[in-house]
């Protein structure tokens, strides 16, 4: 990615079509010009790529190098879909702009950013062109990439002013989550490292309930917390690791805790919103995949890796777990769950959470009834 004084912006779509009466070549060029004239104060902020600007002889087997070359260096990959693969060399089988947003999201999801446009133009495509938009299609639904459509190009130049504020605020966070995940031996962190396993364990526990609470996205009552999205509550139990993974005293603190959850099904009585639970694990130390594969007891299960550290999801039982990693102080824990719940919005996966924690909450009162009638 760019390392110069500019936000390196690229912008990946289709460009021998029509949109809204407009060739989207002509758009392209409008849309570079309307980002590049934003600026902060005075002064420039933005530098755009687009495929306009290579000389049209240039444009050959070459310039699939060169569109790659510039998705890896952009900061903000902003794809404005339209249904169509895009230009096929003669041995491809997926287009220029699948490849774009392969390489993008390969390079960093968390800069890809994306539109898709509503009654683009219809046209006939040979069979080798249907079945790449067809491929383009299925890794669109599957990567969840896109949330906002436009069917204007008035509403797509607001969308595109509205996705580059946005992606600028999400690079900021990180930026400044990484800086704050990485403050050396000073300070809270160096307090949090003295601590024993025990004291580290409630730190942690303590900075995620007050996460929680100060986010505005949920609540406790009576020391239980709930994160609460679209009329339901979803029921959140808290764990810590006070050191790395690898460290069995320090795993045993938590163990598999999924395995004692039929024992809250009494909280559901209360109050018929509540689902899940769901739980969300701080960890000292960083996390990598197989160590929560070990904590879940098999591998057959979603793994999605993102800045704030690992969601595992088993699609049998339904038992869903949030590993927040780096958790050396209290600001790098609220820096973290507020990654998490950036993650859930931006890839639509909030769905699926809310989905899994129905699911589990009717498996666990199953559970429970059961043990109750024994």
């Amino acid at each position: 990615m760019s390392q110069n004084k500019f936000i390196q912006v690229m912008i990946s779509s289709r460009n021998n079509s029509f949109f809204d009466n407009s060739h989207l070549s002509e758009i392209r060029i409008n849309l570079k010009k309307m980002i590049v004239e934003e600026n902060l104060f005075g002064i420039d902020m933005f530098k755009v790529w687009i495929n306009e600007d290579e000389p049209p002889q240039s444009f050959d087997e070459t310039i699939w190098d060169k569109c790659l070359r510039e998705v890896r260096e952009a900061d903000i990959v902003i794809v404005i879909y339209n249904g169509e693969a895009g230009w096929l060399r003669e041995n491809d089988t997926i287009g220029i702009c699948h490849g774009e947003v392969l390489e993008a999201v390969n390079v960093a999801r968390g800069k890809v950013w994306g539109l898709t446009l509503e009654g683009s133009e219809e046209k006939k495509y040979s069979k080798k062109e249907a079945m790449a938009n067809e491929r383009f299609k299925k890794f669109i639904v599957d990567q969840q990439l896109f949330s906002k459509s436009v069917d204007s190009i008035k509403s797509l130049e607001n969308a595109v002013k509205r996705t580059l504020r946005d992606a600028v605020i999400n690079l900021m966070s990180n930026g400044v989550r990484e800086v704050s995940r990485n403050k050396g031996n000073h300070g809270e962190s160096l307090i949090w490292k003295n601590m024993n396993y025990d004291r580290r364990s409630q730190s942690i526990i303590k900075s995620i309930q007050e996460s929680i609470e100060t986010k505005g996205t949920g609540s406790n009552n009576n020391q239980n917390y709930f994160l609460e999205f679209t009329n339901h509550k979803i029921l959140v139990n808290i764990h810590a690791i006070p050191d790395t993974l690898s460290i069995a005293s320090a795993r045993e603190k938590v163990g598999q805790p999924f395995l004692q959850d039929f024992t809250m099904s009494d909280i559901f009585i209360a109050d018929e919103n509540i689902i899940g639970p769901i739980h969300i694990i701080g960890c000292h130390k960083s996390v990598t995949e197989s160590q929560t594969r070990n904590i879940l007891g098999f591998p057959d299960a979603t793994i999605l890796k993102d800045s704030f550290g690992i969601y595992v999801a088993d699609n049998i039982q339904k038992i869903q777990m949030i590993f927040i990693e780096k958790c050396s102080d209290s600001n790098s824990i609220r820096l973290a769950f507020q990654g998490f719940l950036e993650w859930l919005t931006r890839t639509s996966e909030v769905d699926n959470l809310l989905q899994r924690a129905k699911s589990r909450k009717k498996i666990i009162t199953t559970i429970a009834n059961e043990n109750k009638k024994n």
